[in-house]
């Protein structure tokens, strides 16, 4: 052990140096600065056969080290900033701040949060811009997927393809994601701390509803306070840095912080879905060799334009597999009204009229042949295209995926209350006081304060409004399209209320809940 770590963990028993107990080691330091990283991560040089792959890695949740894994796609020596302009340069990319949840989101020139690859990579290098995206399908062919994802259950579990690309740095929070992934870094060098999901209750974890799947730590990863935060003391984590052409195995719900270094930092990520068993009964027969993209079918895949389907669940097991069981469990089938009933266990914040509309179209995507009620064959029979509509229908849409998302991002009450600030301080409000306001208080676009000033003076011969003009009825007016998206919130007694009824549910149909994955602590 490293001799500065000895000196790191001898204080951690002893207390510091001054004798103020008071005082935790690693209190107002970076994440991990309370003990040295002793959870060690295998490395490998060589590509596990998919069987070993399940049995040592994906089976255990143990993450793994792929060293040069990534160098044999051609996407690893292609995709420079002017090969990805003269050929993909025209698709759009999800952006977001390169110090993840503490930065205004960016604005492209499709709007905030989107952008094309051609003008991100005009300006990355000089702006706040990160992208984390869906890989547009054009770009497929260019990646090869590793040889352990290439037979037996793996080959057809992949749910969604994301794009990591950015300049001059970027940190992320500590946070897990829902999916096991492969992540595979082409260009630059990435920093990981890794903490296993059974330390989750000592992560200080921000609250959300159970039924999410991924999740953040309240914890400020540049400077940890032990003493707001003191379960952190206890965490045991891992320290390695991922090379270009490297790439790591991250199990599903395995905590990270991620720092991104390089003058240009790009990284591909399959995720892949929350198995629990491995049939290997192809694995005899099918290739097990780097295989291109393009070769694979993909749950959730995105052409590089239109509304993106980022952080949908997994077709096969979170989709057909809980429909299979409620179509055998009922004697009626699957209808409409059985979706009602599940829509309104699982989201208890919204009215019937709500979600009764979304049963309608949701039952309407599943029932093809217009049966009314579906078997567990006809569930069996459904395609992933199918699938996905249903889904898409049932669950509420990311408003970062839609190409509206600014509607969303500015709430209204933000925009009336600037809007009555201003027009209280100089008695009425003019269209360049309100955009540039509008653009550099909330952060929003000239189109959509545009779209907003054009409603409050609809009817006027002035580009102002007094503002003894700005009435409720006219504000509202004005601001409709951002009324109509808010959306009513899930409270914690809500929330505690629905995991007594969903336990119940699961024990009627025999389906696990995959949302409550936290695991019991036990090395206290």
């Amino acid at each position: 052990m490293d001799p500065v770590w000895k000196f790191v963990l001898l204080l951690a028993v002893c207390g510091s140096v001054t004798g103020d107990s008071a005082i935790p080691v690693g209190h107002l330091q970076p994440l991990g600065g309370h003990r040295p990283p002793d959870v060690p991560i295998d490395e490998l040089h060589t590509i596990p056969h998919p069987r070993e792959f399940w049995d040592k890695y994906v089976k255990h949740e143990k993450a793994v080290i792929l060293r040069g894994a990534a160098k044999n796609s051609p996407s690893f020596t292609l995709w420079t900033d002017e090969y990805l302009k003269d050929n993909y340069g025209k698709l759009e990319v999800r952006l977001e701040g390169k110090r993840e949840k503490h930065s205004w989101l960016p604005i492209g020139v499709k709007g905030i949060g989107r952008d094309t690859i051609e003008h991100f990579l005009d300006t990355y290098h000089d702006s706040d811009a990160y992208i984390v995206s869906q890989l547009p399908t054009d770009m497929y062919h260019e990646v090869l997927v590793q040889p352990c994802l290439t037979c037996g259950s793996f080959r057809n579990s992949l749910v969604e393809i994301d794009l990591w690309m950015s300049s001059n740095g970027g940190s992320s929070i500590l946070h897990k994601d829902a999916f096991n992934a492969i992540n595979c870094l082409y260009n630059g060098t990435k920093h990981w701390k890794m903490i296993e999901r059974k330390y989750e209750p000592l992560l200080h974890k921000a609250w959300e509803p159970s039924r999410e799947i991924g999740g953040y730590s309240e914890v400020n990863v540049h400077q940890v306070d032990l003493l707001q935060h003191p379960n952190m003391a206890k965490v045991r984590w891992s320290n390695f840095t991922i090379h270009a052409g490297d790439c790591l195995y991250l199990p599903k719900s395995y905590w990270h912080q991620v720092e991104s270094v390089g003058d240009v930092n790009l990284a591909v990520a399959l995720l892949f879905a929350r198995l629990e068993e491995f049939d290997d009964s192809d694995c005899d027969t099918q290739k097990v060799e780097y295989t291109p993209l393009s070769d694979f079918q993909v749950m959730w895949d995105w052409p590089g334009f239109g509304n993106m389907t980022m952080g949908h669940m997994d077709l096969e097991m979170g989709a057909r597999e809980q429909l299979y069981e409620m179509a055998e469990d009922s004697e009626e089938g699957l209808t409409q009204d059985f979706i009602f009933q599940l829509l309104k266990l699982e989201m208890p914040e919204f009215d019937d009229e709500f979600l009764l509309g979304k049963a309608e179209r949701g039952f309407a995507a599943l029932d093809v042949n217009s049966k009314g009620s579906l078997d567990s064959d006809d569930i069996k029979a459904l395609d992933w295209d199918t699938l996905g509509a249903f889904i898409l229908e049932y669950e509420n849409q990311e408003p970062s995926n839609t190409e509206l998302f600014e509607y969303s991002y500015t709430t209204a009450e933000e925009i009336m209350d600037m809007i009555l600030k201003l027009a209280k301080k100089n008695g009425q409000l003019t269209r360049s006081d309100f955009i540039h306001a509008y653009m550099t208080q909330l952060g929003g676009t000239e189109k959509f304060g545009t779209e907003i000033f054009d409603r409050l003076v609809e009817g006027q011969d002035e580009d102002m409004i007094k503002i003894q003009d700005l009435t409720v009825e006219k504000l509202e007016y004005a601001l409709e399209n951002w009324l109509i998206r808010i959306k009513p919130e899930m409270t914690p007694e809500m929330d505690e209320e629905y995991q007594e009824r969903m336990k119940e549910f699961d024990r009627k149909i025999g389906v696990p809940n995959v949302a409550g994955d936290a695991q019991k602590h036990t090395e206290l």
